[in-house]
């Protein structure tokens, strides 16, 4: 049975939320399904779109939204719209819980009534379901994460750099993103005698907040989907500095595809990621982030990340993630009463 699939988006701006979205798309559309992508935002120009249509467009005046056997809410923005005149299943999308975000707790009562709405509840790790049940959202189910592994694969074997290369992705003003602690512990362990370079990777222009810590060689403003397989390769070692309120850290499992030696915050999150494959410092430690960096550049740990680091990223893919969605909303399609 081929169904109509809505995302709704509400914004096409280059994040990995974004991506995994439309990854999803892309992946549903090649299973059969006709998928579009909805969004008030212009087509995205930093990633590929094969597939699944487009459609620029009011959520309340989109064609592709009032045709729909499914729609897909991606942010908690867009559940009530999603919800809006829906004559079939509602899911909701959850890639994090926004409500448990600092810079969102001047809207955390709508942020807690969208997550309350009658939508189906899908996340894409276990961490988050059990999150999502334990504030009383409902069940959720669990997809997986949406990983395409084109071009993240270990460089060829060579000596590490001299002196190494530090990565670490993410936007500095996001606290849930670590960024600041990363670089805290990575000013201590110069500080201590460590030689490095750090290379950082962010969404946004580099913060005055930033430059203050004086810690950062090699600065890479909005670098494309297409760039990173090269920065990861070009680098012998990952900093994981996010908070355990990040929902899932997808350049982890870019690293760990690429064979970094990755160094994480011991979250449930990046544990479920990561397992043993990485190392791990006290989350929001900066102290025992610089205390474990000495062991991150180790012969041993690169031996361990390129042998370890792609097999465990290997859980990660597309195309199972697509399959399993299509098996539940399938089984809601099934069962779900119409709405008016």
């Amino acid at each position: 049975m081929s169904l109509r699939i809505a995302y709704l988006l509400e914004s096409t701006e280059l994040c990995g939320g974004v991506k995994v979205s439309i990854a999803q798309a892309e992946a549903l559309s090649r299973r059969g399904h006709a998928v579009a992508i909805v969004s008030p935002q212009p087509r995205p120009d930093w990633i590929p779109m094969g597939r699944a249509r487009f459609e620029h467009a009011a959520f309340a005046e989109s064609a592709e939204l009032a045709r729909a056997d499914v729609r897909v809410a991606t942010f908690w923005t867009t559940v009530a719209p999603a919800l809006a005149g829906s004559r079939g299943p509602v899911f909701h999308l959850c890639q994090g819980y926004e409500g448990d975000f600092t810079f969102y707790s001047h809207v955390k009562g709508a942020i807690e009534e969208a997550y309350s709405a009658p939508t189906r509840k899908l996340t894409v790790s276990e961490t988050l379901a059990e999150l999502l049940s334990g504030k009383g959202f409902g069940p959720a189910t669990n997809v997986g994460q949406a990983f395409d592994h084109d071009g993240f694969f270990p460089a060829a074997s060579r000596p590490p750099s001299d002196p190494p290369v530090v990565l670490v992705v993410g936007p500095w003003e996001a606290d849930v993103k670590g960024i600041a602690i990363a670089l805290g512990g990575l000013a201590l362990w110069r500080r201590r005698g460590g030689r490095f370079r750090v290379r950082r990777i962010s969404t946004l222009p580099m913060s005055d907040a930033e430059k203050a810590t004086a810690v950062v060689d090699e600065y890479h403003h909005r670098l494309s989907p297409e760039r990173m397989p090269f920065a990861y390769r070009a680098s012998d070692a990952f900093i994981g500095p996010s908070r355990r309120e990040e929902g899932f850290g997808l350049p982890v499992v870019e690293a760990l595809a690429s064979g970094l030696p990755c160094l994480l915050s011991d979250t449930a999150g990046h544990r479920e990621i990561a397992g043993d494959t990485a190392r791990y410092f006290p989350e929001g430690d900066p102290n025992g982030l610089a205390d474990a960096l000495p062991s991150l550049t180790t012969a041993e740990a690169r031996e361990t990340a390129r042998r370890k680091g792609p097999a465990t990223a290997s859980r990660f893919d597309t195309a199972s993630v697509a399959k399993e969605m299509e098996r539940v909303f399938l089984d809601a399609v099934g069962t779900a009463p119409h709405r008016g």
